[in-house]
């Protein structure tokens, strides 16, 4: 989870003339607030049972401050694709089904442009984009002997985005 500078309880407050960057003790709280709401969600079972859990807090150059978030869940027989499928979409959401969920995923979630679009973007490391996007379509959910996922990103051919 990243700070959003955007969030109503930081656009709020800053005075005239300040821009959110100019508050880090309001970032940084409005951060913590959201913090303990995600991690009490989490803690509540919405992956399953929780066995322990582990959070690192960065502050990126702009100074938003950001958690990386572990969670060791009760293990199960074994994860399946769906089960994956019901917490995980890298997908778009369709614009005509979910036309403000469509609009925060475009504005806050999609990489790029980079690549042959935009050769000078910061990721573009020999050629190639750094972070190894776009990803390829994946028609199902598909899992490594290690648990690692690729997640189901269909083409336009099956019915994705």
């Amino acid at each position: 989870m990243t700070t959003n500078p955007r969030w109503p309880q930081i656009t709020d407050k800053p005075f005239k003339g300040q821009v959110p960057q100019d508050r880090p003790d309001l970032l940084a709280r409005v951060f913590r607030l959201k913090l303990k709401k995600l991690m009490g969600f989490l803690k509540r079972g919405v992956f399953g049972e929780m066995l322990a859990w582990l959070y690192s807090i960065e502050f990126q150059k702009r100074g938003l401050p950001h958690v990386h978030i572990l969670v060791w869940l009760v293990p199960r027989d074994r994860v399946h694709p769906d089960m994956i499928d019901k917490i995980i979409s890298a997908e778009i959401p369709s614009s005509s089904l979910d036309p403000e969920l469509h609009a925060i995923v475009k504005a806050h979630m999609v990489h790029g442009p980079c690549g042959a679009l935009n050769r000078s973007s910061p990721c573009m490391k020999d050629g190639k984009c750094s972070k190894t996007f776009p990803k390829e379509f994946v028609k199902f959910t598909e899992q490594d002997q290690d648990g690692y996922s690729r997640y189901q990103r269909r083409s336009p051919a099956d019915e994705g985005l």
